[in-house]
């Protein structure tokens, strides 16, 4: 993974601030603070369908299911971020921590586009409070980089950045093991596995 998130922070920071890690941390806060509330503004403008529901199943880091006030079932894929498959290190706790902070809860849904598996992929938020960001930023996921630079608004793309590179920093959730494995390099692999064949090159696209 080509790590595009520092040097965007790096080119971010004030003219001549000091290297301390106490001083980046604070600028790192601020900036999250002032993107994200950007970001929902952006966001509202771009999503293509938006509804409201409870929350009645979360099978993993990034994908939950919502029943609507109508009676319709969605499954839903979190726009824009990647949690460990439950086989990897860190997968069932990244899926325990979106349990615990969202089922039974009612959110607002936010829906970009649906993908391949008629997933619905979008921001699912609480009392105005993204999840999406909210599981980088606790570290129970990465910031999906590889889809984000070319379809996320930039002000989200900003908040999301600066969550990852805080969680980074405070070693927050999965950033705590060694040899942290990226969800899509581990699936590479797994493909990898079952078809030797099959060369380096990756699907692309929400998994």
């Amino acid at each position: 993974m080509k790590n595009i998130t520092l040097p965007l922070l790096i080119a971010l920071l004030p003219l001549g601030a000091p290297a301390q890690a106490d001083v980046l941390a604070q600028w790192l806060e601020q900036g999250s603070k002032a993107a994200q509330q950007a970001g929902r503004i952006w966001s509202q403008v771009r999503a293509d369908k938006q509804y409201t529901g409870r929350v009645t199943a979360v099978a993993d880091g990034d994908t939950l299911r919502v029943t609507d006030s109508h009676g319709a079932k969605h499954k839903i894929r979190l726009a824009y971020i990647d949690a460990p498959e439950l086989q990897q290190a860190h997968g069932r706790s990244a899926q325990q921590a979106l349990s615990a902070e969202a089922l039974g809860q009612t959110v607002s849904v936010e829906v970009f586009e649906t993908d391949r598996y008629k997933r619905e992929v979008a921001k699912v938020s609480i009392n105005g409070r993204d999840l999406n960001l909210s599981q980088i930023g606790q570290g129970h996921a990465w910031h999906y980089v590889s889809i984000a630079k070319r379809r996320q608004n930039k002000a989200d793309y900003a908040a999301y950045a600066y969550a990852e590179a805080k969680a980074r920093q405070s070693a927050a959730g999965l950033w705590r093991g060694k040899n942290v494995q990226a969800p899509w390099d581990f699936r590479r692999q797994e493909r990898e596995k079952q078809n030797p064949n099959a060369g380096s090159g990756g699907q692309q696209g929400w998994m």
